[in-house]
């Protein structure tokens, strides 16, 4: 018999990212395994796949919230400054120069 193993991500208070087995809640730490999930969505704004949405110089609060696009091809942010950017996704190259919109 084959089965899927799920998992879910954090971020925490303190600005980590952490990767959890469904539905034990168990750990996971091996980046080599972390690195071969392929996600159903993406909130997070911790990770290697959004590195770039990060401003230069920015407060670790700077950026509050990320959604990816049902397709998968983009990921859109709200910031403390209160602008909506849009970026490719995965956005793994540092200070990426998004999209912005005033709200």
């Amino acid at each position: 018999a084959s089965f899927f193993l799920s998992y879910f991500q954090v971020s925490t208070g303190a600005y980590k990212r952490q990767v959890h087995e469904v539905p034990l809640g168990k750990q996971i730490t091996d980046p080599a395994l972390i690195e071969k999930i392929t996600w159903a969505t993406w909130t997070s704004i911790l990770g290697d796949e959004v590195i770039g949405i990060w401003p230069r110089n920015a407060d670790k609060a700077d950026v509050n919230c990320a959604c990816v696009t049902h397709a998968g091809l983009n990921i859109v942010t709200g910031d403390d400054f209160g602008l909506v950017k849009l970026f490719d996704f995965p956005c793994t190259e540092k200070f990426v120069s998004g999209f912005f919109f005033l709200i």
